[in-house]
């Protein structure tokens, strides 16, 4: 019953600091260096790191090495729990912008922050708005913006991988770029989908080496996006299935 309390307790303080922030960062945004991404982006690491700190989570990145330096990429994470924003900001410098579903868009001081900061919104129940997002997606890559899109759609109630949206592989060939998968192990453990409590402990990080696409490139759109999904899927349940081992 203590140790309940215990994490209760902690869990209030951890998101009070999570909104605080996000309220500050708006505040930031529009008064102090309005339109300024390299100011905004270092108040998001500082963000994301010390939510790691105080939620007393762990974080082992590796392979950081094959980040691709000089070049627009997608960057395609599978995904665990919400906490795997702020994992993104510690284990991947740089700029880039975030495709999310277009729910999170509405919901109040979050929301706005979200299109403060040019992150794109998917509608994932019609077909003319989800166009739009690909129109977008594909003019914001060319003009040398980085992606990052979690190709599952939603977060996972367990830590095996969910069915790939073809959605995340469909602008691949229009905007020509590589995908650089992203391995989140152990997320799900310190905030499960549908909970907002937070428990201490270890996420494992890997970015793996980019994947080129150039040998599929003359396939039709359905059959490359498939081609496209079973690449990166494989990639990202083989290192889970390492970590296991």
């Amino acid at each position: 019953m203590f140790k309940k309390a215990i994490t209760f307790i902690h869990s209030v303080i951890w998101w009070i600091y999570w909104s605080a922030m996000v309220g500050i960062g708006i505040f930031f945004d529009t008064v102090i260096w309005p339109g300024n991404r390299e100011k905004y982006r270092g108040i998001e690491r500082f963000w994301a790191r010390t939510l790691m700190r105080l939620g007393g989570i762990r974080l082992d990145i590796s392979g950081q090495e094959n980040l691709p330096k000089n070049e627009t990429v997608v960057y395609m994470p599978n995904h665990q729990s919400d906490l795997d924003w702020p994992i993104i900001f510690n284990a991947i410098p740089g700029q880039y912008l975030f495709v999310a579903k277009k729910e999170l868009f509405e919901i109040p001081i979050f929301g706005m922050y979200m299109k403060m900061q040019r992150y794109i919104p998917i509608e994932r129940t019609k077909l003319k708005g989800s166009f739009k997002t690909y129109q977008e997606v594909v003019r914001l890559i060319k003009e040398g913006n980085s992606i990052v899109i979690y190709p599952e759609g939603t977060r996972s109630y367990n830590e095996e991988l969910q069915s790939f949206k073809l959605f995340s592989f469909s602008f691949l060939r229009e905007a020509m770029v590589r995908v650089v998968p992203v391995v989140i192990d152990g997320s799900i453990k310190i905030q499960k989908k549908g909970s907002r409590l937070i428990h201490p402990g270890k996420v494992r990080v890997k970015i793996l080496p980019p994947v080129s696409f150039d040998d599929i490139i003359h396939l039709e759109n359905k059959e490359f996006c498939a081609a496209a999904s079973d690449r990166v899927r494989s990639l990202l349940s083989a290192e889970l299935r390492n970590n296991k081992n």
